[in-house]
């Protein structure tokens, strides 16, 4: 990601895009000439056991990439930014603006103790060394990751004209954040760039604090999200913001500049004037379709509106929450779910536990289950928040000690899960994910680790290469498996431009990998779909040894589902029926009305984790979904039920029979919306509860390092 600098000009400071350089937080580790020969040596040793086809990625092979990062724009940057723990205990970081799909995020990231290198290991500086009596757990826990501006509700200044400048941000939940101290400065400037992308409202009572985004006033709310505010109160100059104001006399002065720029109202000024208001205008008919649109949608699950009588049957019962109970009649389960991810029985305090039976009370809104809360309220605001960037490089840094331990494991699942992760850092972040390297090793581990997995993958890798005719032909067991791994490895991703080739380099990497598996795995052997499994993996490693203990570790999670009694395929398919009779009645009816309770039509499904039904940039930001997912190991499950509610409607009213459904599910392919698919198996899985978890809970727990 490029990086920005600030400049100053004219009093308020501009992003500036500059080359590319690495910073003394994230500068690499010098490699030393001992290193290099040490290096050089090894690369020739395993040249020479294996041969030709023994050597591991080259820079000469060059691929276009899939799955980049979406445009990001940084919009400010401060070095030195503090926090202050304690009287003599100071943490240094950057705060930064980031602006990514037209959302803004705020972040602030303590500089790291070192940095982390591609090969998963950690490079500590002097510097860090001297400071390694500080808590990590304190850097870790004063960390501000991104958060859009939406979810700020006001921000206090106070900037003196001798002493530390400091800022203090409160957030929309009630939640006052750590003061961020400028060391050199730069308070003003940040409320520049705010207020070129945000609304800021001085605070009647204290001049120093600014409301953000405040739409407590109708009228400003509107011409906000219109961006109307300079029309109604007179055109502006061309790029001034809307939060200036327009003296008497026809001319503009800038709130923090005294410089002024007239301007006159004519024709040639008043014509992209009059272009601006109707394209504001288009926006807002365009977002009233789409409220009335989902007005309707709303209207036609629920039934008719509310009449009086429900309403006042509901306020009669003003210190209890309502949570919609699921009917053959009513909504369907996933917008329930959607709805109490909002807000309605998000919190587990409140979620719906299907075998509870309590009281309820009907009303023409629905039949609704009376839990006593006692002075809860119900969030006003629904409207889900909007996603936070991947995880990029400062900030994966930020997770980790000063000797390599990721302490912030936690927390990083959780980024992982929701955002995704930067695709250049993905070949260090999935070790951890797969289990290949533990997230509380230390650099000496994971170097001495990395090292003997090397010289272990080359023995078993010489094992079959070693293998001459007279022996391979004594061995039918071996025979079998090579041709099916042949046959694979080359109809395997052949759309991807990394494996487009059938004798390319790539491709022989992946025809390794698989057979040393073989050689690993005597017992299992090779089953068709480990190649699918193992494609992205190579993709993202670059490396023939890292991506063949990776694959391992993924292999420890699914080995069941290429087992020949089928066992684990069979048990995940129970507990998937059970899942869709506790979430989905109706349509747990019309499975079994149509013969379809063996569920086998979800059976590709289950057994790559969907790499056929995905883009292949969207399976790699899927299965890191589903590595870091904060519920339990079948998640995937949930991911089923999600689809098939997806679908709902079109599956009841044109699937016959299984043949039917089967065919239907195949054509699904390319066709499943990944992200929203993510959204609505984690509310599903919230909303079932307990009982969710009694449905999986036969389930072998996959054990993971």
């Amino acid at each position: 990601m490029d990086e920005y600098e600030v400049c100053s000009n004219g009093g308020v400071e501009t992003p500036v895009q500059i080359a590319q350089k690495p910073s003394s937080s994230t500068s690499e580790a010098p490699q030393t000439e001992a290193d290099l020969m040490a290096e050089q040596a090894g690369s020739e040793a395993e040249a020479g056991t294996s041969g030709h086809d023994d050597s591991y990625g080259t820079d000469d092979d060059q691929f276009s990439d899939v799955g980049e990062a979406p445009d990001t724009e940084v919009v400010y940057v401060r070095e030195e930014v503090a926090v202050w723990p304690t009287k003599n205990q100071r943490i240094m970081g950057r705060l930064s603006l980031i602006k990514q799909h037209q959302v803004m995020f705020l972040a602030w990231l303590p500089y790291s103790q070192g940095s982390l290198n591609k090969d998963g290991t950690f490079y500590s500086s002097a510097t860090a060394e001297k400071s390694a009596t500080q808590s990590a757990k304190d850097r870790t826990m004063y960390a501000v990751h991104p958060i859009p501006l939406s979810e700020v509700k006001a921000i206090r200044k106070h900037a003196p004209s001798f002493g530390w400048q400091y800022i203090v941000l409160v957030l929309v939940n009630g939640l006052t954040l750590p003061p961020l101290y400028f060391g050199t400065g730069g308070v003003r400037a940040l409320f520049g760039a705010l207020k070129q992308h945000a609304y800021l409202v001085k605070g009647s009572e204290e001049p120093n604090t600014y409301l953000v985004n405040d739409t407590a006033d109708p009228l400003q709310r509107s011409l906000t999200c219109l961006e109307l505010t300079d029309v109604l109160m007179g055109a502006p100059p061309p790029g001034a913001s809307s939060t200036w104001a327009p003296p008497a006399g026809g001319a503009w002065v800038g709130p923090d500049v005294g410089s002024t720029v007239a301007w006159q109202d004519t024709a040639d000024n008043r014509a992209p004037l009059v272009a601006s208001v109707l394209e504001q205008f288009g926006r807002m008919t365009a977002l009233a379709k789409e409220t009335t649109s989902n007005l309707l949608t709303s209207t036609a699950y629920w039934g008719a509106q509310p009449d009086e009588e429900a309403l006042d049957a509901a306020a009669a019962c003003p210190p209890a929450v309502l949570l919609p109970q699921p009917q053959p009649e009513g909504p369907p389960p996933l917008v329930v779910a959607r709805q109490a991810a909002q807000g309605l029985g998000g919190d587990q305090e409140q979620q719906h536990d299907r075998q509870h039976s309590g009281e309820h009370t009907s009303t023409s809104v629905g039949v609704f289950e009376l839990i006593d809360k006692s002075g809860a309220k119900l969030p006003v605001d629904r409207r889900p928040s909007s996603p936070a960037p991947p995880v990029y490089q400062e900030e994966f840094e930020s997770f980790f000690n000063c000797e390599g331990q990721m302490v912030g494991w936690k927390k990083f699942k959780e980024r992982v899960f929701s955002s995704g992760i930067e695709p250049s850092l993905r070949q260090t972040a999935w070790k951890f994910l797969l289990g290949f390297y533990s997230y509380d090793s230390t650099l000496a581990e994971r170097r001495a680790q990395l090292a003997s997995k090397r010289a272990e993958f080359v023995r078993m890798k010489s094992q079959w290469r070693t293998l001459n005719d007279e022996q391979a032909s004594r061995n039918a067991k071996w025979r079998e498996r090579r041709s099916r791994v042949d046959k694979d490895v080359h109809r395997t991703d052949r759309q991807q431009p990394f494996f487009s080739e059938s004798r390319s380099h790539n491709t022989k990497q992946l025809r390794n990998i698989l057979l040393t598996y073989v050689q690993y795995n005597h017992d299992l052997g090779y089953c068709q779909g480990m190649s699918d499994l193992a494609s992205p993996i190579l993709y993202i490693m670059r490396d023939e040894a890292e991506a063949f203990w990776c694959f391992t570790a993924l292999m420890r999670r699914l080995e069941g589902n290429f087992q020949q009694d089928s066992m684990a395929m069979h048990g995940q398919l129970l507990a998937l029926r059970k899942l869709v009779q506790l979430l989905d009645p109706p349509m747990h009816a019309f499975m079994e009305a149509k013969s379809c309770l063996n569920y086998f039509f979800c059976y590709r499904w289950l057994l790559i984790h969907f790499k056929r039904e995905f883009a292949f940039d969207e399976v790699l930001r899927f299965w890191e979904a589903l590595w870091s997912n904060p519920h339990h190991e079948q998640f995937h499950l949930f991911v089923c039920v999600a689809v098939l509610e997806h679908h709902r409607r079109a599956i009841m009213n044109s699937c016959q029979d299984f043949d039917d459904l089967l065919k239907f599910c195949v054509d699904l392919s390319g066709r499943i919306p990944m992200t929203s698919v993510l959204q609505d198996a984690d509310a599903l899985c919230k909303w079932a509860g307990d009982a969710g978890l009694d449905c999986v809970a036969e389930l072998t727990p996959v054990q993971t390092k």
